[in-house]
C-alpha cells in the first residue's frame, strides 16, 4: 500500500492519470502546469526527486490546502481511495490483511506534513470501508 506502489489511477474532475499516489503527491506542490504533467506521469521516486519540499501548499482543482491540514490529508485519502477503487485485486488483497494493524516503517524519514499515524490512520479507515463495500473472506 506504499504511495510508491505502481497502480496507476485516474482521479479528479479531469480524470488525469497518476502513475503512482507519491506522483500526485508530489504534483500538488508544483505550480507549473507543464510540470504537474510531467510529475503525474512519472514513478514514485522521480516524483519525489522533483517535489517542492519547502513548499507549504497544495493545489488540486482550483483550491489550496495547507499541507499537513485535515483537508489535505482527506484529499490523499481520497486519491488513494481512487487507486483501490479502480485496482480491485489490490483492493481485495489489502482487505484481507485485516484484523491486522497497519505500521510504516519509515526511520528517520516520516514526513511532518503526512506523518505515518496519519498515513496508517487512513489506511486503516479505508480497508474498512472497501471490506464493507466488497466482503472479504
Amino acid at each position: 500500500m506504499s504511495n510508491f506502489g505502481e497502480f496507476p489511477f485516474y482521479y479528479g474532475k479531469k480524470g488525469v492519470r497518476y502513475h503512482t499516489v507519491e506522483s500526485f503527491y508530489q504534483m500538488l506542490t508544483e505550480p507549473d502546469e507543464k510540470r504537474r504533467k510531467s510529475i503525474a506521469k512519472m514513478s514514485g521516486k522521480e516524483a519525489k526527486r522533483s517535489g517542492k519540499s519547502q513548499t507549504l501548499e497544495a493545489r488540486f482543482e482550483g483550491k489550496t490546502y495547507i499541507l499537513g491540514s485535515a483537508d489535505h490529508h482527506e484529499l490523499i485519502k481520497d486519491a488513494i481511495r481512487a487507486k483501490l477503487a479502480q485496482h480491485a485485486d489490490l483492493a481485495r488483497r489489502f482487505g484481507e490483511t485485516r484484523p491486522r494493524p497497519i505500521v510504516r516503517l519509515t526511520p528517520g524519514n516520516d514526513s511532518k506534513r503526512f506523518p505515518a499515524p496519519v498515513f496508517c490512520r487512513i489506511l486503516t479507515e479505508l480497508r474498512e470501508e472497501f471490506a464493507a463495500r466488497r466482503p472479504f473472506p
